[in-house]
């Protein structure tokens, strides 16, 4: 019997995959930070929120009753993000969600619309943002959107070293029930960014920000949490050398850990086998309804990190840096956090959508 293909296997590697499956849903991911102003930033262009609880609620309805629901895509939640920190804390940030017939995307090359927020590569090989959104924040009331606000971000990313796309699987069938794919797009780029709050009534608030930066891009064919108590990922530099993970550990007790450990430097990308994680899990977030994170993780004798500083607790995830040490090398580790299952619960998945601005969305 014929089947619907569930992604495009033929698409670029950091191109659209198309994915189609329920649930499924395809991301790029950029991060850099400027070490002498102690800023960060995260862009993140995604197909399909993998945390979205009102995504995993119509999937959750189609997967019990598949005749009666309409089976909900990718294509069906097309949302951008971005967050700067400044100093160790949330400077600004936005999240919007956008109607389907917003987002467009190229399956031969980075190319990617969403609303009036773009991703391209231009004639240099250099990767261009341009994105724009209201950023919110956190009261006593719940989240806030500062509808008089807009965040526009201009980033650039050039790569310090062209090396071919790296391509992996990660989190296994086994564990997730879905296949999930991972591409190391850029490990290494030199970042220049432009970032301004505008105001209604005054000017605007703006910087720049210089430094390294990080590029990979993700899909798959189903909600990323099945299977999974927590998940640790995150990139460390070592000048040319670049270490990034992932760390992912199971519900069930009679399940291993999964862990990917990937080198880039220069041109050549390795796998490095790691028997075993090493990890003190014994800190607590309180701002993030104690989630808990590492004192220490340790990938056997080729990354350790140590000495967390948390700069962005939420109620299921955690973005935090890390002192890293690989080889004699030392740097620091940009590294994210997320407990899944917590999505699940009621009252705090519609607290986490009420921080989407969903203002595109309205006819």
């Amino acid at each position: 019997m014929p089947t619907l293909p569930l992604f495009d296997p033929t698409a670029h590697p950091d191109g659209w995959h198309n994915v189609l499956s329920p649930g499924g849903y395809e991301w790029w991911y950029f991060d850099a930070e400027d070490l002498a102003t102690d800023t960060q930033i995260v862009a993140i262009l995604m197909h399909g929120f993998i945390f979205h609880p009102g995504y995993l609620r119509a999937y959750r309805r189609f997967m019990r009753r598949p005749t009666r629901h309409s089976p909900p895509t990718a294509g069906d939640f097309p949302c951008v993000y971005a967050c700067v920190y400044r100093d160790g804390k949330i400077w600004k940030q936005f999240f919007t969600q956008y109607r389907r017939e917003d987002s467009s995307a190229a399956e031969d090359r980075a190319d990617v619309t969403i609303g009036p927020n773009r991703l391209w590569v231009d004639e240099f090989g250099s990767y261009q943002l341009e994105m724009e959104g209201s950023p919110w924040h956190l009261t006593a009331r719940g989240p806030i959107t500062e509808a008089d606000q807009r965040m526009r971000v201009r980033l650039s990313f050039s790569p310090s070293h062209r090396h071919e796309p790296v391509e992996r699987r990660f989190l296994s069938r086994e564990m997730t029930g879905a296949d999930h794919h991972w591409t190391i797009a850029s490990a290494s780029c030199a970042v220049s960014a432009q970032i301004a709050i505008h105001r209604e009534h005054s000017g605007p608030d703006s910087f720049t920000l210089a430094g390294p930066g990080y590029h990979d891009h993700n899909f798959g064919t189903a909600p990323i949490g099945a299977g999974l108590h927590r998940w640790i990922w995150g990139r460390a530099m070592f000048g040319e050398r670049v270490l990034t993970f992932h760390h992912a550990e199971p519900k069930s007790s009679a399940r291993a850990a999964e862990t990917h450990l990937v080198e880039v430097a220069g041109n050549r990308a390795r796998d490095i086998a790691v028997e075993r994680v090493e990890s003190d899990w014994s800190l607590a977030s309180r701002p993030a309804m104690m989630l808990r994170y590492p004192r220490v993780l340790n990938f056997g004798d080729e990354l350790r990190l140590t000495n967390p500083r948390v700069i962005d607790p939420s109620p299921f995830y955690l973005r935090l840096q890390f002192d890293a040490l690989s080889r004699g090398e030392s740097s620091r580790a940009f590294c994210e956090i997320a407990y899944p299952h917590r999505l699940r619960w009621p009252i705090l998945g519609r607290m986490i959508e009420m921080s989407f601005d969903k203002r595109p969305t309205r006819r």
